[in-house]
């Protein structure tokens, strides 16, 4: 069963508090919460919450992320070009796609959405950094650019040859230090994009446009609707938000995908559920302006997304340890597995820890990471200690192991 069909089991129709300490009762004053990191932490005792995602006005639905899903189905048909040998896209068959929402095979993704323009767009990040903002799209283009050469290379793929690699029944297609161009597309999209979006982006404008106005709480106090639309500007926004999580179930590549996947790391395993659980609660406190619950839910979603890139990033690494471990084997049979934690480390500059209100790592910090495990001949001349140095640098700005991770 996927995760948007979860039945709220803790959580009668009347609305039930989860568990939370009450004034009188005495924390335990050496491991306070300071934000919520359960569903345990956020108190709707006074709040009725649907058992699914599920929101009407006058019977009709208040729900509208239609964006989110022509923009993660565009991400798709593009990420597919990267691989293509026949025929080999063009740089135009990519700036098309990618840049102006054109000429998909789908003709209904064609138009005014494209997902450049929302790459490391968020109010939050780069409103005042449209240099760093410019500088990470490059980055994206260039994986498209970058990626024909590879494709039209008839080489086999070795320490500076671009090419391809085929490892049983797959064929890989490496740059020349070993990177594979389609992951660090994917990966690295699930930070810049859909990380970005939902926690930095649509989270920072529930209230107003990001300029302390309230304009959107007001409108959301008094039932103002968006002229046309069933729903607030304040609905509307968290929906949008929910749409980068769930907006092409079943067929998403990006964070809804891992999300799903994240169950099957053990100390992971309840991530989705919760994830989902508080995307209802804090629409639920939408609709009857529990603004305090609403923020808890947005802090619990937060910390719960943000360590989805860290803690697949550490699996990826770990997983290419023992070939790159093993003199005997291949390391190119562990390039796909870094290619897979390259992109999600670049991720981790997306990310929002909500004791500090900032990314658990900066681009800097990001760069620094990538350094280490691509630097010079890349993922050839990369170590078994290298990828134990990097997972320990993820880690050290987490609250799990890297054990919790490889369990």
């Amino acid at each position: 069963m996927r995760i948007t069909k979860l039945t709220l089991v803790a959580i009668a129709a009347k609305g039930i508090m989860f568990t939370s300490c009450s004034k009188d009762e005495v924390k335990n004053i050496t491991d306070p919460i300071e934000f919520p990191k359960d569903l345990s932490d956020i108190d709707v005792s006074e709040l009725t919450v649907p058992t699914d995602y599920v929101f009407n006005r006058n019977q009709t639905t208040t729900i509208d992320f239609s964006g989110q899903t022509t923009r993660l189905s565009q991400v798709n048909e593009i990420g597919g070009l990267l691989k293509s040998t026949n025929p080999i896209p063009t740089q135009e068959d990519f700036s098309n796609r990618f840049n102006q929402a054109t000429g998909f095979t789908d003709a209904s993704l064609n138009g005014s959405k494209n997902v450049r323009s929302k790459v490391a767009a968020s109010v939050g990040l780069f409103q005042t950094n449209l240099t760093l903002s410019d500088e990470i799209k490059a980055d994206f283009d260039g994986y498209l650019t970058n990626q024909i050469a590879v494709l039209e290379s008839q080489n086999e793929a070795s320490q500076g040859v671009a090419g391809t690699f085929v490892s049983g029944t797959r064929t890989r297609y490496f740059n020349e230090k070993g990177l594979e161009y389609d992951q660090a597309f994917f990966k690295g999209l699930i930070g810049a994009l859909t990380i970005d979006q939902s926690l930095n982006h649509y989270f920072n404008r529930l209230d107003d446009n990001y300029d302390s106005s309230n304009a959107y709480r007001n409108d959301n106090d008094a039932d103002v609707l968006v002229d046309g639309k069933n729903y607030t500007t304040m609905e509307h926004h968290w929906d949008e938000a929910y749409g980068y999580v769930y907006g092409l179930d079943g067929a998403d590549k990006l964070l809804g995908h891992y999300l799903e996947e994240i169950q099957g790391q053990q100390y992971f395993a309840n991530t989705p559920e919760i994830v989902f659980k508080a995307f209802v609660i804090g629409r639920a406190a939408i609709e009857a302006k529990q603004y305090d619950v609403r923020d808890a839910a947005v802090k619990l979603i937060r910390y719960q997304i943000s360590k989805i890139p860290a803690a697949r990033g550490i699996y990826y690494l770990q997983k290419a340890k023992g070939t790159i471990a093993d003199s005997s084997a291949d390391k190119r049979d562990a390039f796909h597995a870094l290619s897979e934690a390259y992109g999600f480390i670049y991720s981790l500059q997306f990310t929002y820890n909500p004791a500090t209100n900032e990314p658990y790592f900066t681009n800097a910090e990001v760069k620094a990471l990538i350094a280490k495990l691509y630097g010079g001949n890349g993922f050839y001349d990369v170590t078994a200690q290298v990828l134990d140095e990097v997972s320990a640098d993820i880690v050290a700005n987490y609250d799990f192991t890297v054990a919790d991770v490889i369990q």
